[in-house]
């Protein structure tokens, strides 16, 4: 059955035990991040049988699909006030920052008698999540020490993702000082500073960087061996995923529509460019799994020219080999790509060990 997103898992295990090993060399613990596998248990398994001892998704249902799985379970998304007593049950750990939110966590875990943890994130910039005024800070502080059922296990924040804003160690640093800060005024202790994703790589050597700085959240460098701005990491593998398409139609045709122009499917004005007659290839992937501008053909001489919501148009013409209604073409993906095919129940995974 096609398309099949094609997962190599033994590529990924190699990255999984890369990172693990440059991790446990800068006393940083290392967070699985498996949002793009859909809580496929194969992924999970693979990032475990690496050494990977926690395992994190932003949806609570991809947590269920693998809760029978040793090791700790990390909700990254802050828990909707309907989800929580799911996130109660099948996590471990959240990442929070609103107090509405903690209470009712704390309600949750008091009803089934277990011991919550939360990091209470903080806004360093990225203007995502996470607190920013440092009054509400403090008194947030205050409130999660006197609930019973749960358990402060330290701060976290975020880089590179809503606001595009790379990490930087005067920015880590900052937080580390606010833990400090946090621990002397309350008499507590908060063992983790979850730095952040991926992206944290490019200054995790950093001899400035305070070394209370512990915990890296990675999803991107383990499953596809990037970091901050989608470089690849050297160290690490990448082209673990590939996207494998199959030819529904392949015509010589014109390479401009023909007659009177309205809107596409997606109420768009469309131009082209009339070179005379090419070879084309329709395959059966379209919008509606993931937008063609996140795949790149493997092989030479294809382009992609466009798409409506289940088909994508190729021009074909100067590709050398043989090509047939029912042929595969295979395409590199982006973590856009992933993402989008990684959650769709219209894409065949497929694991290679």
């Amino acid at each position: 059955m096609y398309p099949k997103l094609i997962w190599n898992l033994a590529r990924i295990k190699t990255n999984c035990q890369i990172m693990v090993q440059e991790c446990a060399t800068r006393n940083l613990d290392l967070v699985g991040v498996v949002k793009l596998g859909a809580g496929q248990e194969k992924i999970v398994s693979t990032l475990i049988a690496s050494g990977i001892t926690t395992i994190a998704d932003l949806r609570i249902l991809n947590l269920q699909q693998f809760a029978h799985l040793p090791g700790k379970k990390m909700l990254l998304r802050l828990p909707m006030l309907s989800e929580v007593p799911t996130v109660v049950q099948y996590a471990d750990c959240a990442l929070i920052s609103e107090l509405a939110t903690i209470k009712a966590l704390n309600q949750a875990a008091q009803i089934i008698n277990k011991k919550f943890e939360i990091i209470l994130m903080i806004e360093t910039g990225d203007i995502r999540e996470g607190l920013w005024d440092e009054t509400l800070i403090f008194q947030t502080v205050a409130d999660v020490l006197s609930l019973s059922h749960l358990k402060i296990m330290g701060l976290g924040t975020n880089f590179a993702c809503f606001g595009a804003t790379v990490p930087t160690v005067a920015k880590l640093n900052q937080l580390a000082l606010l833990k400090r800060q946090l621990e002397q005024h309350f008499n507590i202790t908060l063992p983790i500073i979850s730095c952040g994703n991926s992206s944290h790589i490019t200054i995790w050597d950093s001899p400035q960087l305070d070394p209370a700085i512990n915990q890296i959240r990675s999803g991107t460098a383990l499953l596809m061996g990037l970091g901050l701005n989608d470089e690849p990491i050297p160290f690490l593998m990448q082209d673990n995923l590939w996207l494998e398409a199959e030819i529904i139609e392949l015509q010589t045709k014109p390479s401009a529509s023909i007659g009177e122009r309205g809107l596409d499917a997606f109420g768009r004005i469309k131009e082209f460019d009339d070179i005379g007659n090419r070879m084309k290839a329709i395959i059966a992937v379209g919008r509606q799994d993931c937008p063609y501008e996140e795949l790149t053909p493997f092989e030479k001489g294809i382009t992609i020219l466009g798409q409506s919501s289940d088909h994508t148009i190729l021009d074909v013409t100067d590709y050398p080999g043989k090509l047939a209604v029912g042929s595969i073409v295979k395409f590199k993906t982006t973590y856009l790509a992933n993402l989008m095919l990684g959650t769709s129940c219209y894409v065949k995974k497929e694991f290679l060990d």
